[in-house]
């Protein structure tokens, strides 16, 4: 809108902020002011909003439980589903099935030595001494049965939970040493948004507000805020800050958040994709 003296000094009898293009002036910037003032409140005000979050699920690393072992065999690749229990790497089991057999042997024999004590220590012809000496050396063996029949168990490597392969790290032939991880499965049907609000913001939210998410992705969730930590991100950083007197620099700390999912058929999610949340905390 354009003005000129004119407008405003009418002949120097009429103010100009009496003129009618003043007047329309000011009624459009009231308007535009009201509209403003209803989006904040409508919009803005009742939300808490950061683009610090991410997709995160509980990530398993399936690793050698056992003695340094060749890998025989790999049943999956990344990007396979996977229920629990399903077996995804075999090791070679000839050196533990052979200790798995001398355990047994050995557990037989203490087991029959030991009813034969118990025979002759009823006929008191056996010091109870050596009766306890037997009975330890029996339970010893039974332990040691067990401990091998685990072993062999632990040459096969089967998924602890359903999810999805992320990463195959073993590779037929391979040695996989002690507590080397040979697969990693993502239970990503149980994923969850971990978010970090500014201090200053974090106030209003409350466990059970709902949260609107949306996916860089493409696309959009909802859930609902299942926890606010009681710590800020801050302190779980691998050399956590410390200002020493003289030497103080403040900064907004951000404090972590967890946000549960609402059902989502059909929606294939990413571990670690970034999201921008919206938390409704009015």
């Amino acid at each position: 809108m354009q003005f000129n003296q004119a407008d405003f000094s009418n002949g120097g009898e009429v103010p100009w902020w009496k003129t009618p293009r003043a007047r329309i002036a000011g009624a459009g910037i009231g308007i535009v002011a009201v509209i403003c003032f209803f989006i904040w409140l409508f919009y803005f005000h009742p939300y808490v909003s950061t683009d610090d979050a991410r997709v995160d699920a509980d990530i398993i690393r399936v690793a050698n439980q056992g003695a340094s072992q060749r890998v025989v065999a790999v049943h999956v690749t990344e990007g396979d589903r996977v229920k629990k229990g399903d077996l995804l790497v075999e090791l070679d089991r000839r050196v533990a099935e052979a200790q798995l057999d001398r355990a047994r042997a050995r557990a037989r024999l203490t087991e029959m030595d030991l009813r034969r004590a118990e025979a002759l220590a009823s006929q008191s012809g056996l010091s109870k001494q050596q009766l306890d000496r037997i009975r330890a050396d029996a339970q010893t063996a039974a332990a040691d049965l067990r401990l091998a029949e685990i072993a062999l168990d632990n040459t096969r490597l089967a998924s602890p939970v359903d999810g999805v392969v992320v990463q195959k790290l073993a590779k037929t032939g391979n040695m996989l040493e002690m507590n080397q991880a040979a697969i990693t499965v993502v239970d990503i049907e149980h994923a969850w948004v971990s978010a970090n609000i500014e201090e200053t913001d974090v106030g209003p939210v409350k466990p059970g507000q709902k949260v609107k998410i949306s996916v860089d992705e493409g696309g959009s969730l909802t859930g609902r805020v299942l926890e606010v930590r009681r710590a800020a991100a801050g302190q779980f950083a691998l050399i956590p800050s410390d200002n020493a007197a003289g030497n103080f620099i403040k900064l907004v700390q951000r404090i972590p958040i967890k946000i549960a999912l609402d059902p989502h058929p059909g929606r294939v999610l990413r571990v670690g994709q970034s999201v921008e949340i919206r938390i409704k905390v009015r």
